[in-house]
C-alpha cells in the first residue's frame, strides 16, 4: 500500500526524462519506436523505480532493464535493475514500477538509463533517462500554527508538530529527521525571512519567528532539495495611530523657551482601546516638522515625545507623523504656538493731593513683541498682598503712554497699575505704592551704557525724592535697593544695597554679564513711602 507524505514537493522524486543520442536505425516507412518517459524514483517512495512507456504493440517485461550510477566523483558504483510490474494502463502505453525495493547501497543521487523492447523487438530510439533522489525523506504530521493572524502585539507565529524520517532503501519511517533541523519560513518587509529550530529526538519541532504571508516548515534534504509542509496565509492587521499633542494650541512669550510634546499612541487590537506606543521600538518614531526643522525621536515612556524651541520669535506650528509601515498606520496631528509680547508696565508720576486724588502717569509697552492694547487698571488693597480691588481704569493711546487723574476713596491702603493681559500680550503689574507715608520716587533712574558688551562695567544711577507739595525733594542717608531680573525670568534678583547721597542721589557700578532689567526699590522708614524705579533694559552682547 502507497504512503502518502504530507505536502512533499514534486521535486522530491526528481522525475526528469531526458533525451540521448543513441544508435542509429534504419529509416523505415510508419515505424513506430516505443518512447520512454517520467523515469525515476517513485513520487511517494523513491525506493522504487518508476517511468512510462508507449509503443505500438505491447512492452516486453522482460527485456526492461535498468543501469543506475551514484553521481560522485571518481568511480562511480553502477547497479542494475530488472523486474517491472505493469502498475497502471496498458503494455502499449502504462506505467511500470519495479517489482522489488532497489537495493542501491549509498544514499544518493543517480542518473538513471533504461532500455526495453516491444513484442516487434523495436527498441526507443533514445534510451530513457532520469533522476533517482535515493536519500531520506523528511515527513511532516501534526503540524500547527498558533495563529494565522499577526498584529502590531502579536508579530510572531510559532509552528510546532513532528518529522519523521523515511529511507527509501527499507522503506521504513522513523521519529526524528536526519539532517536534524527544520525552518520556518515567511516574508517579513519586502523579503523572505526564515528561522532554524532544532529537531527533537522524538521528531518534536518548535520554531518561533515573525513572519506573514504564506508560511510553512521544510526540511532540506542531502542534495539541499527541500520538502516543506502545506503553505498556510498568515495575514497582517493594520492597526490605527494617532498623535496626542499635550496642547494642541500654545503660547508663550517672545524670547522664551517652548517645549511642544505629546504622545504617539495605537488602536489596540486586543483591547480596542488607544493605548501608548512601545519605548525603543524602530517602528515607532515621531517625525516632528516645526520651527527646528525635520527630527525623528524615539518614543520615551508611555509613548511620550518632546521638542523645545529656543527662543520663541514669533507664530509658528508643528506637524507630528508617526506609523505608515510595519503593523502601523500612519498618522499625524498638528500643534500651534502664538506667541504672546512681554508687557512693561511703568508708573512714573503717582502724585497724590492733599484732596485725595493721585496722577496715575506711565506707559504700557513691551520688551519684546507688539505694543499690547487694552485698558490699565489702579488697584487698591488693604495690605499691599491680598483683595486687591480696581478703583479707575486708564485706556493707553497709540504710543502706549497715559496720564491721568483719579480720586481715592478712602485715600488709605496700597495702591498699584495692573494690565490684565490679552490674547496677545502677557499681563504684568507695578511696584505697590504705599499711601499712609509721604510719597518718593527714584528719578533719573538709569543703567548705562547700553548696549553694552559682557564683562564691561555696567553703572546704575539714580535720586531718591519725597514729594513736598507740588515739589520734589532729594532725600539723603537712604538704604536704596539695586534689582536685576534677567531676561525671560519671572522673578529680579538683590544685586546691591547703595546709601543716597547728597541731594539722593546713588550710584553703583556692576560687571555686565547678561540681558535683563535693571532697578531701583527704596523700602521707606515710617517718614516716606516705598517706591520703585521704572525698569531699565540693557542688552549685554
Amino acid at each position: 500500500m502507497r504512503r502518502h507524505l504530507i505536502a512533499p514537493l514534486s521535486l522530491v522524486a526528481g522525475l526528469v526524462t531526458v533525451a540521448t543520442a543513441g544508435p542509429a536505425l534504419a529509416d523505415t516507412t510508419d515505424l513506430v519506436l516505443p518512447v520512454v518517459s517520467a523515469l525515476g524514483g517513485d513520487p511517494d517512495d523513491a525506493g522504487y523505480l518508476e517511468f512510462h512507456a508507449t509503443s505500438d504493440t505491447a512492452i516486453d517485461p522482460d527485456s526492461l532493464t535498468a543501469q543506475l550510477t551514484l553521481r560522485v566523483s571518481g568511480d562511480r558504483p553502477v547497479t542494475t535493475v530488472t523486474g517491472f510490474t505493469l502498475v497502471s494502463g496498458t503494455a502499449e502505453d502504462g506505467t511500470w514500477r519495479s517489482s522489488d525495493r532497489m537495493a542501491l547501497g549509498t544514499h544518493g543521487v543517480y542518473d538513471t538509463t533504461l532500455d526495453l523492447a516491444d513484442a516487434d523487438g523495436d527498441h526507443p530510439a533514445h534510451l530513457g533517462q532520469g533522476v533517482v533522489r535515493y536519500e531520506d525523506l523528511p515527513v511532516f504530521s501534526d503540524t500547527a500554527l498558533d495563529r494565522t493572524t499577526v498584529d502590531f502585539e502579536h508579530r510572531t507565529v510559532t509552528a510546532t508538530g513532528k518529522v519523521s524520517t523515511f529511507d527509501p532503501a527499507t522503506g521504513a519511517t522513523t521519529a526524528g529527521w536526519t539532517e536534524s533541523e527544520v525552518y520556518l519560513t515567511g516574508t517579513r518587509g519586502s523579503g523572505t525571512y526564515e528561522v532554524g529550530a532544532e529537531v527533537q529526538a522524538d521528531g518534536s519541532y518548535r520554531v518561533t519567528a515573525p513572519v506573514r504571508s504564506y508560511v510553512y516548515v521544510y526540511a532540506v534534504q542531502q542534495d539541499d532539495q527541500t520538502v516543506n509542509t502545506d503553505p498556510v496565509l498568515v495575514t497582517r492587521t493594520i492597526s490605527p495611530t494617532r498623535v496626542v499633542f499635550d496642547k494642541a494650541a500654545g503660547t508663550a512669550v517672545y524670547g522664551s523657551s517652548y517645549t511642544v510634546g505629546g504622545t504617539a499612541q495605537y488602536l489596540s487590537p486586543t483591547t480596542n482601546t488607544w493605548t501608548p506606543l512601545t519605548a525603543g521600538d524602530p517602528d515607532t518614531e515621531v517625525l516632528l516638522t516645526g520651527p527646528n526643522g525635520n527630527h525623528a525621536y524615539e518614543l520615551g515612556s508611555g509613548g511620550r515625545f518632546s521638542e523645545t524651541l529656543g527662543t520663541v520669535t514669533g507664530d509658528t506650528s508643528w506637524t507630528a507623523v508617526v506609523g505608515g509601515f510595519g503593523f502601523l498606520q500612519q498618522g499625524s496631528a498638528q500643534a500651534s504656538l502664538h506667541a504672546l509680547s512681554r508687557s512693561v508696565l511703568t508708573w512714573t508720576d503717582h502724585t497724590f493731593t492733599g484732596a485725595g486724588a493721585i496722577r496715575v502717569k506711565g506707559r504700557l509697552g513691551a520688551s519684546a513683541g507688539s505694543l499690547p492694547s487694552g485698558r490699565v487698571q489702579l488697584q487698591q488693597s488693604t495690605d499691599g498682598r491680598t483683595g486687591w480691588k480696581t478703583v479707575a481704569t486708564v485706556t493707553p493711546d497709540a504710543t502706549g503712554a497715559f496720564d491721568a487723574w483719579h480720586p481715592l476713596r478712602p485715600a488709605t491702603g496700597y495702591l498699584r497699575l495692573y494690565y490684565p493681559g490679552s490674547a496677545n500680550a502677557t499681563s504684568t503689574t507695578t511696584g505697590v505704592l504705599h499711601l499712609t507715608r509721604a510719597v518718593t520716587r527714584i528719578t533719573g533712574f538709569n543703567a548705562s551704557p547700553e548696549p553694552v558688551r559682557k564683562g564691561r562695567t555696567l553703572t546704575v544711577t539714580g535720586i531718591l525724592q519725597r514729594q513736598n507739595g507740588s515739589t520734589w525733594t532729594g532725600v539723603s542717608g537712604q538704604h536704596v535697593t539695586i534689582r536685576f531680573r534677567a531676561a525671560g525670568a519671572a522673578t529680579g534678583t538683590r544685586m546691591a544695597t547703595v546709601t543716597t547721597g547728597k541731594g539722593g542721589r546713588f550710584t553703583v557700578t556692576f560687571t555686565a554679564k547678561q540681558d535683563g532689567t535693571w532697578s531701583a526699590a527704596y523700602t521707606a522708614t515710617g517718614s516716606y513711602l516705598d517706591t520703585t524705579s521704572v525698569g531699565d533694559y540693557v542688552d549685554v552682547r
